[in-house]
């Protein structure tokens, strides 16, 4: 899965130039209300890295920079970007220290940023929680083709809005968590539950969403 269509577009981003002074960036962001904003080149059309508004603070009360420096003198995070056709998997492990990532263009130029948000918007819709009813948290020991069977056996009675898989790494037990789709109704999710216990899987939590 690519997150080419779910980043903010630099149209929306707001961002300092590289030939910033110090006050003229804690001044951008301070008005934007962000701790950190991205620094592009003169030509708006590289990334140069990050500016955080704690690095300011604190170079300034450390007497470690000036207010006329050039905002370089404080870039961080410039190493710190993903491919617009960067895979969500990739953007996953990446993103957790950061307040976002920042997303460049084939050719190097700036695309935009991807944030939490956008990440979980990413979860929320492959889970299903703005499309589902319920959903439900399967225990099952591990063994091969247990989740086939899960499959098959809901596919008696539902369809399947959305599935994921927890204790990936356990040997001896795997959670599984299904999101059933809007028009199911109580008596079949009932039956669903029913039908899974009688077949071995321990239904242990079901969330109406």
């Amino acid at each position: 899965m690519k997150i080419k269509y779910n980043i903010i577009p630099k149209e929306n981003v707001r961002f300092v130039l590289e030939t910033f002074t110090v006050r003229e960036a804690l001044e951008e962001l301070e008005e934007s209300g962000y701790r950190c904003i991205p620094i592009l080149d003169e030509t708006k059309s590289f990334f140069k890295g990050n500016i955080y508004a704690q690095d300011i603070y604190r170079a300034i009360v450390k007497e470690a920079a000036s207010w006329d420096d050039s905002v370089m003198a404080l870039a961080d995070d410039k190493e710190v970007f993903i491919d617009e056709q960067a895979s969500f998997f990739r953007v996953f492990t990446n993103i957790k220290k950061y307040p976002y990532l920042a997303v460049l263009h084939d050719d190097g130029t700036f695309s935009g940023i991807l944030t939490h948000v956008n990440v979980m918007s990413i979860l929320e819709d492959s889970w299903g929680i703005k499309t589902g009813s319920y959903t439900l948290t399967i225990s099952t020991h591990e063994y091969q083709g247990a989740l086939s069977t899960i499959v098959s056996s809901l596919k008696k009675l539902t369809s399947i809005q959305s599935m994921l898989t927890l204790d990936n790494e356990s040997k001896f037990f795997r959670r599984v968590i299904v999101t059933l789709p809007s028009n199911t109704t109580e008596e079949t999710l009932n039956n669903v539950v029913e039908h899974l216990e009688s077949e071995g899987f321990r239904v242990f939590d079901v969330e109406k969403i």
